[in-house]
């Protein structure tokens, strides 16, 4: 008898189930474009910010013209220590060229490094080791100049460094060559860097060994776009509000708060699809490590954000006020959680404006966080009272 009796409701159940779905399926058919625009509407928008403002560094890099006259160890160095600068664009050129081009002012100014600059380096010559070309319209000519005097003025620091081990070890045994003494300060000023910060933006090549401040953060601006999203995409709660509606839930045999559930979970497994998606673009364009961690933060997150949406769109029956408003808390999200503004200032000095940002917690790939325990109190408490106030 209580095997009977429990087939049945198992039964009775996968049947609301199915019908709920094919319902929803129905409604999903006639706006697939729409629905398919804001599912992915958080990776494009994401992709296009981080693509689109890397272009913006790269085309905002000054043109500097490197005459490389010198194939020696030291200055091949030094051309990469130029070349790695983020705000300089290096153009290999011939010394011909970087006169015309400079005279032009299609590059900013050109720095040539002479034949025998190893030598003279290893001499203990410190003066006009380097030739420089500039226009009347070399605007950033001296922050460079600067840059590359103090990398030549390393090597010169070196090398007058070396000279001065080698006349100490005269009378030791053990004797150190100028190159192995080079060496070995190149490799203690790598391992005791006390400060190396790149100011860029994210995902940039060359940022692997820095200490690196990124503009963007790829999982704080999916996150931002995720939230708008998902509050857009709830509109149907609102549709199925209507008066006409509501009254044909005392004919069927599932209620209207678990006709509402049951919707909620068909759009939470169909959100998670294109957050394990994003996850998989995000790993091949942009490089964003993947882990289980990760996966079960965004999860987390997802549902998250999931329940605030439910919970913000039965407070409205209006589509235009709950589309404006919708729009505005997501700007106000994005301005306390710091991922377009940097609000550290603030939050320094207001610890509680913190506790205000739901995306804080995603970002640190926590799992639990205020949030969620607020969310499911106020779905609780409405489920129990069985939704009459919005019903």
């Amino acid at each position: 008898m209580f095997h009977s009796t429990w087939d049945f409701c198992v039964e009775g159940a996968c049947s609301i189930m199915m019908a709920i779905l094919h319902t929803r399926l129905i409604h999903w058919k006639k706006q697939m474009l729409s629905i398919l625009f804001w599912l992915l509407f958080p990776i494009l928008a994401t992709l296009a910010i981080v693509y689109g403002t890397n272009l913006i560094q790269q085309d905002s890099k000054i043109p500097v013209g490197i005459v490389a006259g010198d194939d020696s160890e030291i200055a091949n160095t030094l051309y990469d220590s130029i070349k790695a600068t983020p705000l300089i664009r290096v153009i290999d050129v011939t010394e011909a060229e970087a006169r015309r081009l400079v005279e032009s002012h299609e590059l900013d100014s050109a720095f040539v490094i002479g034949d025998g600059y190893e030598q003279d380096v290893e001499n203990g010559r410190r003066n006009r080791l380097i030739t420089s070309y500039r226009s009347n319209l070399s605007f950033a000519y001296a922050p460079v100049s600067q840059m590359i005097i103090s990398l030549v003025q390393q090597d010169t620091s070196r090398s007058k460094a070396a000279h001065t081990v080698i006349k100490l070890s005269n009378n030791s045994t053990e004797q150190w060559t100028w190159n192995e003494i080079v060496a070995k300060t190149i490799e203690i000023q790598r391992e005791e860097d006390l400060l190396r910060t790149t100011f860029s933006f994210a995902n940039t090549a060359g940022a692997d060994n820095e200490n690196h401040v990124s503009l963007w953060n790829t999982w704080a601006l999916w996150a931002l776009f995720s939230i708008l999203s998902t509050l857009l995409l709830f509109d149907w709660l609102i549709k199925e509000k209507r008066a006409e509606i509501l009254p044909r839930f005392a004919f069927i045999r599932f209620s209207y708060q678990d006709y509402l559930f049951v919707n909620v979970c068909l759009y939470t497994m169909l959100f998670f699809i294109f957050d394990l998606l994003a996850v998989i673009v995000f790993y091949t364009y942009l490089s964003e490590p993947i882990s289980l961690s990760l996966i079960g933060a965004i999860l987390a997150f997802r549902l998250l954000i999931i329940m605030g949406a439910f919970i913000f769109t039965l407070l409205f029956r209006n589509l235009y006020l709950y589309y404006s408003t919708a729009f505005l808390l997501a700007l106000i999200i994005a301005v306390i959680s710091g991922a377009i503004i940097p609000i550290d200032g603030i939050t320094n000095r207001f610890g509680w404006v913190a506790l205000l940002n739901p995306i804080q917690p995603f970002l640190h790939v926590d799992y639990i966080s205020p949030w969620h325990i607020v969310c499911i109190i106020i779905i609780a408490i409405w489920y129990v009272k069985g939704g009459k106030s919005n019903a």
